[in-house]
């Protein structure tokens, strides 16, 4: 598939037709600010414009090719009830958006721009963007998405292509990521140029109705070989994380490229009793903005605290829910070692949230000790984990 990409990377240029037809994608709201004059509001509108593009141009061009066996439906094409999200979802769904993502155990693990099935049933996908603004993030996020399509469809490489409405191949991201046969990069023509193609008046004249392709493959024809419980796989690895924070376990650099790869990226430790609260309190500062919370404060305002942990960086994370409210306040550690919000967590993020939600305290001021004087808090710029001997 990429090589048949590489050799049509030129018809790959959004025509009149395929801009007009990207807008049946968009909702009401977005078609609106496509051509807002507010620069925030108009960019977030085209980001969405242009994937639907990519995706209607490679669904057109698909048609001529005998490497590609079909194209994932997303968007108005995603047919169908979406699946409720819930505690326990796997795998590969649409999210009522029609956006195509990977979920293990309610929450979004990954999403997917482009999908692509090749005429040997092996997988490839794409990633679409706009701008060159964090664009340094994007190499750890296809790293993820390549070894997680692998493990889930039992590939030893799954190819990559990622496309650009501006020409960022002399990023050194860009390069580094290109040194890999398996990848490739395709820029087209700005969505500026496109968007003066049109009048605004025309997008609100196309149908929403999925669009008939030979091409055109449903989300359930994309089989997993390997059979995905995302929960079994953190409650191991929780179990292996755990054990070696209460067992004298040290940090050390890298990894020995000996372990079995893991979709697992974020290990959620255990929620804490309210005298645990208090040793965490005693050595550990939080801080939302500027204010510095007191142990009495984060004791009356918050009614949980779950410590995570992400791995492979070995980095702590705490989650405060707020007394009387459905939020958890994030709080990251900062290079003075105390923790400041960093964002929220609600119902927006709703598998993740419930799983928060599902956690009651395992956590007690004995463990909460030994977590806090363990490598993971006195040894933060070193990661992996190694039992001492």
């Amino acid at each position: 598939m990429i090589s048949w990409f590489s050799r049509n990377r030129t018809s790959l240029c959004p025509t009149r037709e395929i801009a007009l037809r990207a807008t049946r994608h968009l909702s009401r709201v977005q078609k609106r600010n496509l051509f807002s004059e507010d620069p925030g509001t108009m960019k977030a509108a085209e980001g969405r414009w242009y994937e639907s593009m990519i995706y209607e141009m490679v669904l057109d061009l698909s048609r001529n090719s005998n490497d590609i066996r079909g194209v994932a439906g997303k968007g108005a094409d995603a047919r169908g009830r979406k699946p409720q999200i819930g505690l326990g979802q796997n795998g590969l769904l649409h999210s009522r958006s029609g956006d195509i993502k990977v979920r293990g155990n309610g929450q979004d693990l990954a999403e997917v721009d482009l999908l692509l099935m090749g005429s040997d049933g092996s997988i490839a996908f794409g990633e679409i963007v706009t701008s060159p603004a964090n664009i340094r993030d994007i190499e750890d996020e296809i790293v993820y998405k390549k070894k997680l399509l692998g493990y889930l469809f039992g590939q030893d490489k799954v190819q990559f292509i990622l496309f650009s409405s501006v020409d960022i191949s002399r990023m050194a991201t860009i390069r580094r990521i290109l040194k890999d046969p398996d990848n490739a990069f395709i820029a087209t023509n700005s969505c500026e140029e496109i968007r003066n193609l049109l009048d605004p008046q025309e997008i609100w004249e196309w149908s929403e109705k999925p669009f008939h392709s030979p091409k055109l493959l449903s989300i359930q024809e994309f089989l997993a070989t390997r059979s995905f419980d995302y929960k079994q796989l953190h409650d191991q690895k929780r179990k292996e994380v755990l054990d070696l924070l209460l067992n004298d376990g040290v940090v050390v650099k890298g990894k020995s490229g000996r372990e079995k790869w893991s979709p697992v990226k974020k290990i959620l430790v255990g929620a804490l009793y309210p005298n645990a609260v208090r040793i965490l309190t005693s050595k550990i500062v939080f801080r939302i903005g500027e204010h510095r919370l007191t142990p009495r404060e984060v004791d009356t305002q918050f009614g949980k605290v779950v410590l995570a942990i992400n791995i492979p960086e070995a980095e702590p994370v705490f989650y405060l829910k707020l007394q009387g409210k459905r939020e958890y306040l994030k709080m990251v550690r900062q290079k003075d070692g105390t923790f400041r919000c960093e964002s929220a967590r609600t119902k927006k993020m709703l598998g993740f949230f419930l799983w928060l939600e599902s956690i009651q305290p395992t956590l007690g001021t004995v463990v909460t000790q030994k977590i806090l004087s363990s490598p993971v808090f006195t040894a933060p710029l070193l990661t992996g984990y190694r039992r001492r001997k």
